[in-house]
């Protein structure tokens, strides 16, 4: 058990509190760190000692706030320092600068002689928006240039920066610069980038600086532009503050030097992910580099495809059998050049679905949090045993900011996602400490929307004369992430600790959005009346294994339709999305493409203080009440925008994934629900062969359906409210790393 008390890891709070200088001069340039053979190296007072990094990224995006909105909330920070010490981490990486407040915290800590340090990776991230997407555009490179400065600057407590868009400013006087681990320069560059930046540039091959070089004459452009402004943040910190940190560069698996043959076009070339390269071998320090240079890479388990799909990967393994990630990570540590290579970004996404599958079962989302935790330890052993620096879990919170490629076209407007959160999201549930939606008491959460309790069942299936089946009420809720359905069926005491009423009976819900006259007339259910308005989804438990979501096919986001047409078929269609594309070979072997299953609805209690909980789960069954209690994401439901209950309502005819604010939507005035029990005793009706017989049905009156309930419309809003909670995974990351230790 990890115990967290900031008292001990803070000691007193102080305004001017500064970490101990510990550097050493060599000719007349302090270093407090260095690189070493295989780990960067960091000076204590006395001497040099390796240091394997055991680290975490930190996100800043907060619920409905943007990626470049940075809090200033000095207390947010020391809670979050507090936690990662405690999960024994070494390192914290910043993508780009942050609020003053954020280095005054963590000067703060490091000034306690009774901590451990905690050192600090900064990256300093060039603009997404590149004109022309060339990176020598001398616009876009100066304003670059100035940034680096500008960081430099701030690091050592020396920058009063004006308010700027979409960067950090303030006045940063605190010096952080004795436990600055590296600066990364870069981001993940896109192959069409670097494609168009070599061929904007096709003189500049090559950089001879005095700090860091590209090998002259056989360097791309886009590997000279990387060694300039290396070679420029230690000459701006050598010249302005006699200081030098280990820079490094940022990279990924799509730009690697190799040559990945299962990922080619029909017409025999190189595919988007290895068409490119930016190659770690061009790189080195110049004469004056005291503190020495290193790669950082952002290597997955599940994408590019590549990753999974080369046959030589599958030879590898780990104590656990086959591992194709720890393949890749032994490949490309054999071609490395002789400087740490750190592995800057890895880890696992506890979404409900997933956006790339992994035949080793380490997807791009759809796994629980003790699977995040067990995966990513797994991942951190195979990047010690291969020789990397260390490694640097991706993230630390979960950012409501985040999109992936799967779920980005559906969240219109985009300019409102930061809002809600997407729990279909890969991208924006990586996080170790989970941020979601404060309400999580369903007393607070759910509203009456029908009771039932002066009714008998409809029809008592096989004669029986109890009110087995009666449906008795129905409850509603929501919030910023979710849909919640309580639904109170009367069981009859049979025996509900063991799950036998399932033997019986099944249940299903038609779901009508907001478009009443289109969508389907006809639940697949013998004897139950025709809807007065149209569902366009269909909820269905036929036991706690068998449980799932179904969309009628005109509104069905897996076939990219999202206008329903009305319908008397009783014909709803699993919701199957693409995740793996298909891949070609060079000798022009196919990989199929690979689908999601997002219809199928987990069991398991969803809510974190139950003892079984599950991140995964759906539904469950209260077995004290007999209540069933359920949460559909919102995007399940086409719910494109819940803060201001919008929906997906566009005619259009897609062959593939559309842009971003591509699909039209409207409003929908409220959600209207069609319960009904049927009967699992091999009962069917006469004139609907195959369906099974309904027990009881609601919102009913006598043997009609009630058409003139009131729809449930949840609360629009403008300011989510959210709450932090350690995932699962935080203890066992934290077990893991208080263990590990380099030889």
């Amino acid at each position: 058990m990890v115990i967290l008390l900031s008292a001990v890891i803070f000691g007193c709070e102080t305004e001017e509190a500064e970490p101990e200088n510990k550097y050493k001069i060599i000719e007349e340039t302090r270093l407090s760190a260095r690189t070493g053979e295989r780990y960067l190296q960091v000076y204590d007072g006395e001497s040099w000692s390796d240091l394997m990094i055991k680290g975490v990224n930190v996100g800043t995006s907060l619920p409905g706030r943007w990626y470049t909105q940075f809090p200033a909330d000095r207390e947010l920070y020391r809670a979050w320092l507090k936690d990662i010490t405690a999960m024994n981490a070494n390192t914290i990486r910043l993508y780009t600068l942050l609020d003053p407040a954020f280095y005054n915290i963590l000067a703060e800590y490091n000034a306690n002689p009774d901590n451990e340090p905690l050192y600090l990776i900064q990256e300093i991230w060039p603009h997404d928006e590149v004109p022309g997407q060339n990176f020598h555009d001398q616009e876009y490179r100066e304003a670059y240039l100035k940034e680096i400065d500008l960081v430099i600057d701030a690091l050592h407590g020396n920058a009063d920066i004006p308010a700027r868009p979409y960067r950090a400013y303030g006045n940063y006087s605190v010096d952080v610069s004795s436990y600055l681990l590296g600066i990364l320069i870069g981001r993940e560059f896109e192959p069409d980038e670097v494609e168009a930046t070599d061929e904007a540039n096709p003189g500049l091959n090559g950089f001879d600086g005095d700090y860091v070089k590209a090998t002259p004459g056989e360097a791309s452009p886009t590997e000279t532009w990387i060694a300039e402004m290396c070679n420029h943040t230690l000459e701006y910190s050598q010249a302005e503050y006699g200081w030098q940190y280990p820079v490094g560069f940022v990279s990924w698996p799509t730009l690697d030097p190799f040559d990945h043959k299962t990922e080619y076009e029909e017409d025999g070339t190189p595919g988007y992910n290895i068409r490119e390269t930016v190659d770690p071998n061009i790189f080195s320090a110049g004469p004056k580099n005291e503190a020495g240079f290193f790669g950082a890479y952002h290597i997955y388990p599940n994408y590019p495809d590549f990753m999974n799909n080369e046959p030589a990967f599958a030879e590898y393994e780990d104590d656990q059998g086959v591992f194709r990630y720890k393949g890749y990570l032994s490949k490309f540590m054999d071609i490395h050049p002789p400087y740490p290579a750190l592995v800057a970004e890895f880890g696992i996404a506890t979404s409900l679905n997933t956006a790339h599958l992994s035949p080793g079962g380490l997807h791009h989302g759809g796994l629980d949090e003790t699977d995040q935790g067990e995966m990513t330890v797994r991942m951190m052993r195979s990047i010690i045993d291969e020789g990397y620096a260390g490694g640097v879990i991706f993230e630390w919170t979960d950012e409501w900011a985040k999109k992936t490629w799967n779920t980005e076209p559906f969240m219109v407007p985009w300019e409102r996602q930061v809002l809600w959160q997407n729990a279909m999201c890969p991208e924006q549930n990586y996080g170790i400490l989970a941020v979601e939606p404060e309400s999580r008491n369903e007393e607070q959460l759910f509203e009456s929307w029908l009771e039932a309790d002066g009714q008998t069942v409809f029809n008592p299936a096989d004669n029986r004369q109890d009110n087995f089946g009666k449906i008795e009420a129905f409850e509603i809720g929501a919030d910023e992430a979710f849909l919640y359905l309580s639904i109170e069926i009367d069981f009859a005491d049979r025996g509900l600790q063991n799950d036998s009423p399932w033997e019986e009976i099944g249940l299903i819900v038609g779901i009508d959005t907001g478009f009443r006259e289109a969508g389907e007339f006809l639940l697949p259910v013998g004897d139950l009346p025709e809807l007065p308005t149209g569902a366009e989804f269909l909820l269905r438990i036929d036991s706690l294994e068998e449980a799932s979501l179904l969309a009628v096919p005109s509104y069905n986001r897996g076939l990219l339709n999202f206008k329903p047409d009305p319908s008397r078929e009783a014909k709803f269609t699993r919701i199957e999305t693409l995740v793996n594309r298909e891949r070609i070979t060079a000798d022009g072997r196919v990989f199929e493409a690979l689908y999601s299953d997002e219809s199928e609805l987990n069991y398991g209690n969803f809510h974190p203080d139950a003892k079984e909980y599950s991140s995964l789960a759906h539904f469950y069954v209260d077995r004290e009440t007999g209540q069933i209690l359920m949460r559909l994401p919102w995007m399940l439901l086409n719910v494109s925008d819940p803060t201001e209950r919008k929906i997906l309502n566009d005619p259009g005819e897609y062959l593939e994934h559309p842009a971003r604010d591509d699909l039209s939507y409207k409003a929908t005035d409220g959600f209207i629900f069609y319960p009904a029990t049927y009967s699992k005793l091999g009962l069917e009706t006469a004139d609907q062969e195959g369906w099974p017989q309904v027990i009881d049905f609601e919102p009913r009156t006598e043997e009609v359906f009630t058409e003139d309930i009131f729809p449930y419309l949840w609360e629009a809003w403008e300011e989510p409210q959210s709450r932090f909670r350690l995932k699962e995974s935080y203890e066992i990351i934290a077990d893991y790393f208080g263990e590990l230790y380099q030889d």
